[in-house]
Formats: structure tokens, sequence, C-alpha cells
């Protein structure tokens, strides 16, 4: 077996906008903090793994088949399969620019084959996880699911410590949304710390289940020195859980992949059901909601695209536990439709598309103004991920 990591800075030459607010029109040039495509590469004799984890918004579905293409050319081997994620920070560059995208997919080529990789052997993986609220919780007034997550798959080869994937289920939304400047948000801060702290080790990051995920109810304001409150609250709990013995497994490759389509409607909300106790930013984004509603019904939204109608699901099994990447904003409820013991659901991975509300949700909320789909499609959702 091989491997190889590598960091590749993903910030645009040009100024573009961020992606993630409507709000957000003005083109920046400025930085607060780098901005990475977090690659990391197995390969034994059947499989060959690249997973890119990106600071950005999402990475659509079309591009990782361009990506996963490209690679199978470039090396001549049908085994490379590449599974890409977003932490989904809100203050990246736009994935709907273009001209970004293109610059983007380009850097990711000329870099990702520049990896080196080096063998490993008696490679052991342990995963551990905790109910962790350290920097968000349910931000539906009276709607509360107690599925905010910390899960931890290390590796390890000869009892070294070389490899960490952090999985949290939050929005990176901490900051205001009209921050004149680009950043990480709480992955980047996150993950920077424990690389200073761990400098022999890699560290990446899977953004789970968080379509109603945030730190609305957490914060205590919205400027960066919130946001390094909130993430050294979670550094904490990381470096408590790397100290926490966990049973080490044999680590395999197993990948699994599986395309369903969707079907969508436009169903009318009754807007009479909107709760009393709902706080004022509750109110305003559902406002928001019936804005972005309207665009998804004329296919020309900014900030989702259009409907998807179809989605690659698609499984790793590491051998300690296996990861779900699944594309759309979906709600922490689906992670009881899991063994959260053995499976861990990421969220905006393989394409991106809108909220997966529960099935019948009866609270009236922004993320339901931008779910489309049909109870059939929601019910695929759940037995694919149980039987992928």
């Amino acid at each position: 077996m091989e491997y190889s990591f590598l960091k590749i800075n993903i910030e645009s030459p040009f100024p573009t906008t961020q992606c993630g607010h409507s709000c957000q029109v003005e083109k920046l040039f400025d930085y607060h903090d780098p901005l990475f495509a977090r690659v990391t590469s197995f390969k034994d004799e059947k499989n060959w793994i690249i997973h890119f984890s990106f600071d950005l918004l999402a990475f659509d579905l079309t591009h990782r088949d361009e990506l996963e293409k490209y690679f199978q050319g470039y090396y001549k081997d049908e085994r490379i399969r590449v599974i890409t994620s977003a932490t989904h920070t809100h203050y990246a560059n736009s994935v709907r620019d273009p001209e970004y995208v293109k610059y983007l997919c380009d850097l990711l080529k000329r870099e990702t084959v520049k990896m080196e990789y080096r063998p490993i052997k008696d490679v052991k993986v342990s995963y551990r996880k905790i109910h962790s609220t350290a920097i968000g919780r349910s931000r539906i007034s009276g709607y509360e699911t107690n599925n905010e997550l910390l899960c931890l798959l290390s590796f390890y080869e000869n009892e070294d410590n070389f490899l960490n994937v952090v999985y949290y289920n939050c929005h990176p939304t901490i900051l205001q949304a009209n921050v004149p400047y680009f950043s990480a948000e709480y992955p980047g801060y996150v993950l920077a710390k424990l690389e200073q702290t761990y400098p022999n080790t890699d560290f990446t990051f899977l953004q789970g289940a968080a379509g109603d995920i945030s730190s609305r109810f957490v914060r205590d304001g919205q400027d960066y020195e919130a946001l390094i409150k909130l993430g050294d609250r979670l550094f904490e709990e990381i470096v408590a859980l790397l100290k926490q013995e966990a049973p080490k497994h044999d680590l395999v490759l197993d990948y699994k992949e599986k395309r369903i389509e969707f079907e969508h409607e436009f169903t009318p909300i009754d807007l009479s059901k909107i709760r009393a106790d709902l706080s004022e930013r509750e109110l305003e984004t559902i406002r928001l909601g019936q804005i972005e509603r309207a665009k998804l019904e004329k296919k020309n939204n900014e900030i989702f695209g259009k409907p998807i109608d179809e989605a690659l699901i698609s499984r790793l099994d590491t051998g300690a536990a296996s990861i779900i990447f699944f594309p759309n904003e979906i709600f922490s409820h689906y992670i009881n439709y899991i063994d959260t013991e053995k499976k861990m659901l990421v969220s905006y991975s393989n394409g991106y598309g809108p909220y997966v509300l529960p099935i019948d949700f009866e609270y009236i909320t922004y993320e339901m103004f931008t779910d489309t789909l049909t109870k059939k499609s929601k019910e695929k959702i759940i037995e694919t991920i149980q039987t992928i």
C-alpha cells in the first residue's frame, strides 16, 4: 500500500465574489487566512483513492467527474476513484465564477500529479466519536436532534499517527455574511492549530450532515474573535479525542458508489404555520428563502444553481468506519438512519444540492424553501445510505 498527502493553496489570483450568502456581490482580493485543497490518497493492488477536501462552499459533480477522468487518463489506471468534499465555508472564492472554477480545476490537475507516494505497511485505523456542541447545534427554534457529532478517524503506521480525518457537522457561518475578506472559517482555523500542535501529522476535514446545524445559538459574536473562541473549544475536544484509547483495526480500502436520480416538486408552503417563537433572524431568513425558491423555480439560483437531477453517493470503508459521501445540504436527522458506531454521513461532497429536510417536516424554515425533493426521492436517499 502507498500513501500521499498534499495541501494546495486554492486562492484565486484575481478578484472574485464570495459564495454562500445572497448579499456577497462585491469582488474581493483580501484573504484573512489561506484556502486549501487537502488531498489525501491511498492506493493498493485494487484501489487508488484520491480525496479532495476543499475550503469552498461546494464542488460540482461535473468537475469531480472531470478530475477522475483526467487522472485515470494521465496515469492510465482505471483503479482511480476521486472523492470531492467541501468544508462548506461561506467565505471562499465563488464556485459560481466560471473563470475561477477553470483556474481551480487546472491547478488541481497540475499539482495533484506531483504528489509523491511512500510505501506504508502494517497500517491500523481507529475511530472515535462524541456528541459535541462546541461550535453548533440546531439553528431552528424548538427543533433539536442531538446529532451534533465530532468524529476522528486516525491512521497509524507502527503505532505512529500519520493522518487524522476530522468530522464535524456544523455550518461554517460564525462570521457575518458581509465580512470583507476570504476565510476558511472554523475548519481552517482548527486544522491550522492542529497542524501547529502536531507538525508530523497530516489533518483533513469532513463536513457532516449540517443542513440544520449552525453556530446561531452558540456564538456570542460574529467577528473573527468569536470564531477563535468557538474554534478553540473544538480544538480542545479533538485533542482530548486524540489522547483517548480506541481499538485499532487493519486498514482496508473498499470503495463503492451509486448514482441515483432525484425527482422534484414545488409544493406551495403554508406560511400560516410559521411558529410564533421564531427569532427575528429566523424570520428574516424565511423571507430570504421565499426569494431563493423563486430563483430555483427559474433555475437561475446563484447560490444553489439549479435543483440537481442526479446524485453520486459513495462509500469508503477503512476497516474502522465507513464514510458515506452525499452531495446535498442534508439535515442531521438522516444520521438516525445509519449506525454511527460504524459510519459517518458527509454532506457537500461529490457535487452540491439544496437542503434535504426530513420527510413530512413541520417547521417552516429558510431551508424548507429550497428543499424540492419528493418523498419518493427522500426514501431513496434513506435506502441508499443504509445499504451502500
